[in-house]
């Protein structure tokens, strides 16, 4: 049977809003003094990781060590590009809050969709006879 069906509209709107706010946060200028311990760790491997590499590829091209000189213009570009991961990170992080800040979700709109085409009924209808699967085939 092809029945419409009759739809409730109801609109639902969760309104949250997010903006963090420092003074909410119990415990936060730890975390800002731990964040700020790892950043200085961070900046201390990259300038050590530009030193040893500088170290390995000057002396692996001196000696004629191939391999040795890979590895040490690898180590110098890992440590110049942890420096700049650690110092973009907050411009990053900012740059991605306040895009997200502004994004918005558009409105639902119920009136588009469309009603099912067959609805199951539970209730058997008398006058319509089913044929068994064995005498279909």
């Amino acid at each position: 049977m092809i029945h419409d069906a009759a739809y409730v509209k109801a609109t639902v709107y969760l309104a949250v809003e997010v903006k963090p706010d420092d003074s909410k946060a119990p415990g936060i200028n730890a975390l800002k003094d731990l964040v700020n311990g790892l950043a200085a760790y961070a900046v201390i491997a990259a300038v050590a990781a530009v030193l040893l590499g500088g170290i390995a590829w000057a002396l692996g091209e001196r000696m004629g060590l191939e391999r040795a000189s890979s590895v040490g213009k690898s180590g110098v570009i890992a440590g110049f590009g942890l420096a700049f991961l650690v110092g973009a990170a907050a411009a990053f992080i900012n740059f991605f809050l306040v895009t997200g800040a502004t994004a918005t979700a558009p409105e639902p709109n119920i009136g588009d969709l469309r009603p099912p085409a067959v609805e199951v009924s539970a209730a058997a209808d008398p006058g319509v006879v089913h044929a068994s699967a064995s005498t279909l085939f």
